[in-house]
This record gives C-alpha cells, sequence and structure tokens, in this order.
C-alpha cells in the first residue's frame, strides 16, 4: 500500500525546508543581531530554522489531519446512507459492525445489532444456503452469493441477495444486502402464472376435444337420417318420413345451440365480445326469452311460469343476459318431466337482482353440482325426452355472470328438480 508522504518524517522536514526557502526569497533582508559574536550568532540563527521549519511542519501536519477528517465523514455519511446493507461479520457470523441501512433491514436499533448472530435473522428454510455462502467465503476466501429470507420478529419478511467476501483483515467477512422481495414477487406471480397457464391450456384441450365430440353426433344422425329420407323418397317409400324428419329437424337444432354457446363463448375469450352495460328493462326482458322457449315447453306440456316484481331495471349487457336467461331455461325446460312447471323469479337485494329459475324435474347428483361451471369437469346427462346437453351453455352463463361481476350458483336433489341462481348489478 502507497504511504501518504505527509506521515513520512523526512518527506514532511523536506517539505517544511522547501516552503520556508521560497518565504525567505520573498524577503530583502534578514533581522540580524551584529552586537553578539560569530558563533552565538549562528547559533542563534539555527535555532530560528529550526523552530520556522518545526511550525511550518506542524501547520501541514494539521491540514492533513484536517483533510483526513474530512475524507473520514464524507466515508462514513456514505456508508451510512448507501442504500443496500453493510455488515462486517467474525469468523462465527456475529456482527461487529453495519449501517444505518442493514439496521433497518433487521429491524433493531445498530446497537442492539452489534455482536447479534445475523443467521437468527434469516429463516430457517433459507438458513442452510447462508451458511454454505459463509463457508465458501471463509474457506475459500473467494467471492460468494446466496438469496435470503428476513425472520423479523418471528415472521417472514423481506428476501436479500447476499454478496460477500473475506476482509483485509483476518477472519472477517464484509457482506453487502440488497432487498430483492419485489423481484421475488414477481417471480412467484409468474411461476402462478405459468402454472395457471398450462392447466387453463390442458383443460380447453379436454374442453374442446368433448365439443368435437358432441358436434359428431347431431351431425352423424343428420346424415344418416338424411340418407334414409332421400331413399325412401327414391323408393316412395313414405312410411317413416315424418320420424326421419323429425329427428334430422331436432338433430339439427342441437347442433345450431352447441354451435352457437361456442361462438358466444369463443368470443367471450378471445375478448372479440363486447362487453357493453347499460340500463336495461329486465322484466322486458325475460318476457321475450320465455316467449321464445315456450314452443318447447308446450311441445312437453311444461308451464313457465313468473314471479316479477312491477319493475325491475339494471345496469347489465342485453345480448349477455339474454344468453344467460334463454340457457338457463332451456336447460329447465330439457330437465323437466312433461307437465312440470318451471318458476322464473327475481328478489330484490341491497344492491343486486337475485334472478332464479327453479324446477321440478329430473335433478342433479351431489357429487356432480361442483363440475357443472368447470371447463375440465364435463358433466353429461340426458333430458327427461333424451334431449342430450353439452354443459357449454352453463359454462357461458357462468362467464357472462362474472363479467358483470355477479355470482351463479345451484341447489339440486336427484328426482326433485334444480334451482339455478345468479346475481346482476341492480340500478338503483
Amino acid at each position: 500500500m502507497k504511504k501518504n508522504n505527509m506521515t513520512n518524517p523526512v518527506s514532511l522536514r523536506q517539505k517544511a525546508e522547501e516552503s520556508l526557502e521560497k518565504k525567505f526569497a520573498q524577503t530583502d533582508t534578514h533581522s540580524t543581531d551584529f552586537s553578539l559574536d560569530g558563533q552565538t550568532q549562528v547559533d542563534q540563527l539555527k535555532l530560528i530554522h529550526e523552530l520556522q521549519v518545526h511550525q511550518i511542519e506542524l501547520e501541514m501536519q494539521n491540514e492533513a489531519l484536517t483533510l483526513a477528517l474530512e475524507k473520514a465523514h464524507t466515508a462514513t455519511a456514505l456508508y451510512d446512507l448507501a442504500p443496500a446493507g453493510y455488515f462486517t461479520l467474525n469468523d462465527e457470523g456475529d456482527i461487529l459492525q453495519l449501517n444505518l441501512e442493514g439496521a433497518k433491514m433487521l429491524g433493531h436499533n445498530r446497537s442492539y445489532l452489534i455482536n447479534k448472530r445475523l443467521g437468527l435473522f434469516i429463516t430457517p428454510d433459507t438458513l442452510p444456503a447462508y451458511n454454505a455462502f459463509l463457508n465458501k467465503v471463509f474457506e475459500h476466501h473467494s467471492k460468494a452469493v446466496c438469496d435470503v429470507r428476513l425472520n423479523i420478529h418471528g415472521k417472514p419478511g423481506s428476501y436479500l441477495h447476499l454478496q460477500g467476501v473475506i476482509s483485509d483483515v483476518k477472519f472477517k467477512y464484509l457482506v453487502t444486502a440488497i432487498d430483492i422481495t419485489i423481484l421475488k414477487e414477481v417471480e412467484e406471480a409468474l411461476k402462478e402464472s405459468e402454472a395457471d397457464l398450462h392447466k387453463l391450456i390442458a383443460s380447453k384441450d379436454k374442453f374442446f376435444t368433448i365439443i368435437a365430440h358432441d358436434l359428431k353426433s347431431p351431425f352423424n344422425s343428420i346424415l344418416g337420417f338424411g340418407n334414409l329420407l332421400v331413399d325412401a323418397m327414391r323408393e316412395k317409400s313414405y312410411d317413416g318420413i315424418e320420424k326421419y324428419a323429425s329427428i334430422i329437424r331436432d338433430s339439427s337444432q342441437r347442433a345450431m345451440d352447441l354451435l352457437m354457446n361456442l361462438l358466444e363463448w369463443s368470443r367471450s375469450q378471445t375478448s372479440t365480445m363486447e362487453f357493453n352495460p347499460q340500463s336495461i328493462d329486465l322484466l322486458s326482458l325475460i318476457r321475450q326469452v320465455i316467449e321464445l322457449s315456450n314452443d318447447t315447453a308446450q311441445q312437453k306440456l311444461i308451464t313457465i311460469q313468473t314471479e316479477l316484481p312491477d319493475k325491475a331495471m339494471a345496469v347489465a349487457d342485453r345480448e349477455m343476459m339474454n344468453a344467460i336467461l334463454r340457457n338457463l331455461i332451456s336447460n329447465a325446460v330439457k330437465f323437466t318431466h312433461p307437465g312440470g312447471d318451471i318458476v322464473v323469479s327475481f328478489e330484490h337485494q341491497e344492491e343486486d337482482w337475485k334472478i332464479s329459475v327453479i324446477d321440478n324435474g329430473v335433478g342433479i347428483k351431489k357429487d356432480a353440482l361442483d363440475k357443472l361451471f368447470r371447463i375440465e369437469s364435463k358433466y353429461k346427462t340426458t333430458g327427461t325426452q333424451n334431449e342430450v346437453g353439452t354443459g357449454l351453455g352453463l359454462l357461458l352463463c357462468k362467464e357472462f355472470v362474472e363479467k358483470h361481476g355477479g355470482k351463479i350458483w345451484v341447489e339440486s336433489k336427484i328426482g326433485k328438480g334444480s334451482k339455478f341462481y345468479f346475481t346482476i348489478p341492480r340500478l338503483i
């Protein structure tokens, strides 16, 4: 290490002599007492010279000391105001020195932390990594890094990235700590998002496989009975053609319903379906949906009743509300026995309308209730006249209800019927 010349006595004496010579060079004459003999005068001049040199040496030392103190204050300020935590540890991991940021990280005053073991402030799950980090720095005299989590007052705290090196002073570590809590939270969020994405992709793959199978069934019926119908017409054998035509019609309707629901659902998933909430009259809308459903209901001698208030205004997307009501009422008709009843009712809540579609049909098994609104768990059953349901309509209902900030649920008992409920924001 290079020594400071100001602390070298020879160098300091030399600089003082040079300074004195420059000072005398600027003076025309020197004061001398000629009344003294020659030797005395020489001794006096030497003494004066020594005093003058010593004075200059003292002035130089004072300047050097002042400068050193200023540098020390600056270094201390930088150490304490640094945004990172700095720790000096002994070979046992005890804190010998730390800056203010380090004390802040550990949640205690600096004086309290001196001689405390840093490992006491690290969570048990990250402590092994910390111990390995210290061992690498001390045993191998090499720079090491590790990530730990702080244990503050018995609770998990911030995440820290530690960098450590061995000090010039024997048996001492120098450790820098940087708070990486935000980075860790982002990493965890990304991991969760990635896991959710993989799960969603797998669920949708399974879902589309089921939908493809469900689409095949009605088209197979259409094609098969269509061929029979053509053959019967060619042979002018009209027995059974009404039955063939009826099956083709029903299969076509099933395929159309499935395709319409699939189109609406896919539009909602790809954000191409605009969500346009506005003030709408729910009573007018429900009457329109019931009117369209009455033809199918009357074929099974099913009565659709309503229990409606005098007025029901809501903040909702009209098309989505239409799809919700259409699917719930259609399902109720499908799974209600001939001659049964369906009741559509509204209940006034503090900020919402609670709308229910209740039937006295076949009901749903208890272990199947949780599967109704999940894309990866398809519940499939037939209606009271062998009508086939795909479950896509209920999935669509859930998507649309949740877009409105509402919720949808079901209560059901086998042989007793089902009650589907959903909420929608009420216009206050």
